[in-house]
């Protein structure tokens, strides 16, 4: 188990989880399973260790196997040991910790454990009770196996980037590695499940994740838009930019604004913060098919341009407050860090790391009702490991392993 700071209970407190993972959404779901108590043993490549370490951004713009703001975030709570899987004594003593671990989990191409003779029949043979994940593109099997892919690939396949975006313009995927994120929180929730059923049944689980299927499966448009084409035949298009008035991103003095006026009470609402309490009134604006119309569209939105642009995100906000508008400022980062709903609920985290010093890092993705001197509260994470931090710790404490053991394996480039 990790040693935390602060003693504590937590629901996977005492799992071993074996993370063979690298990039994203393999390491952020051990992230959260380390978040919510799990003993996270990362293996990493020797000297070169998880390519997320090489991935920006770096403090200050400088590289830095220590210094990946990506690898340091996905990698909270963990412990590092570098092994070469390539070599048979690395092999060996991965086998070993897998020997006496609850869950491993991999996002490796489907053929990669098999080909170190690691299959999953194979670990269940010295494992019965083992759990684990594989993270793949497409799948254990099927036609596209072996495909490589990106974020931006299969959220295309798989997601509703056909009705992310402005309709005269191309596509839009989602930002950044969210799409890796989503298949990782995804994966972190089926290795639970396993977890609570291995131990209920004694036995094993091989837990298979695929992008394709999980972005298939989003409650979101693209739910609706597989409805509209199972019974109506109809193939969704991307939404206009603003189809009431009112509905929309506006300009504010400091930034932006949103709004969403769909609901006649609350575009009403919306007239009258801005001073156009005789729009509001008015019969014709009052019907939405006569408000949605273009000219309309676009003559209420130069009246909501002109009194936003003379105003902060934050007078905005209160006259949203008092006039029971539906609105909500486009936060920045900065906006955020200083946001005083986060910051009376301690939701900012920060930890110190050798290389970086004292970072800011999001909190927990959820809370549970552990307590901490009386509090509710989870215990402050851990930074990320240094590449091998833990390795002699590991093999000393777990696998038994003399200093000299472990120096020969160092010399021979197996740790």
């Amino acid at each position: 188990m990790v040693n935390r700071s602060v003693a504590v209970d937590l629901p996977l407190q005492g799992m071993r989880v074996i993370d063979l993972t690298w990039y994203t959404s393999g390491p952020f779901c051990t992230r959260v399973l380390a978040d919510y108590g799990a003993d996270v043993i990362k293996i990493e490549r020797v000297g070169v260790g998880d390519p997320a370490r090489s991935m920006p951004p770096f403090q200050d713009d400088e590289p830095g196997l220590e210094r990946s703001g990506l690898f340091m975030f996905l990698n909270t709570n963990k412990r590092s040991v570098t092994l070469n899987l390539k070599d048979m004594e690395g092999r060996d003593i991965l086998l070993d910790l897998i020997r006496g671990a609850d869950a491993l989990v991999e996002n490796f191409s489907p053929r990669i454990l098999p080909g170190l003779d690691m299959d999953y029949q194979s670990l269940k043979a010295i494992n019965p009770r083992l759990v684990v994940t594989s993270i793949s593109n497409f799948g254990r099997n099927g036609p596209y196996r072996d495909w490589n892919g990106s974020d931006l690939v299969l959220y295309g396949m798989g997601g509703p980037m056909l009705n992310t975006g402005s309709p005269e313009r191309e596509p839009l995927k989602t930002a950044g590695h969210t799409p890796s994120f989503q298949v990782g929180a995804m994966a972190a929730t089926a290795t639970a499940i396993a977890l609570w059923g291995s131990g209920a049944n004694g036995r094993g689980e091989h837990v298979d994740v695929s992008y394709l299927e999980t972005f298939m499966g989003l409650v979101d448009r693209r739910t609706t838009n597989l409805v509209n084409y199972e019974y109506a035949g109809d193939i969704s298009t991307r939404p206009p930019l603003a189809n009431s008035s009112g509905t929309g991103i506006w300009p504010t003095k400091d930034g932006g604004y949103f709004y969403t006026t769909v609901v006649a009470a609350r575009w009403a609402a919306m007239a009258r913060m801005i001073g156009q309490d005789g729009l509001a009134n008015d019969p014709e604006w009052n019907d939405p098919v006569w408000r949605s119309a273009p000219d309309r569209i676009d003559e209420f939105g130069a009246l909501v341009i002109s009194w936003m642009i003379e105003r902060t995100k934050t007078e905005i906000r209160a006259a949203v407050e008092e006039a029971r508008v539906y609105g909500a400022p486009i936060n920045t980062i900065a906006d955020v860090l200083r946001d005083e709903h986060l910051l009376e609920r301690r939701f900012f985290q920060e930890l110190n790391h050798p290389t970086t010093g004292p970072l800011t890092f999001p909190g927990y993705n959820f809370r549970i009702t552990t307590t901490i001197d009386g509090e509710a509260a989870l215990p402050p994470r851990l930074r990320a490991p240094l590449l091998g931090e833990h390795t002699d710790e590991i093999l000393h404490d777990d696998l038994g392993l003399t200093t000299d053991n472990i120096e020969a394996l160092r010399v021979k480039g197996v740790v």
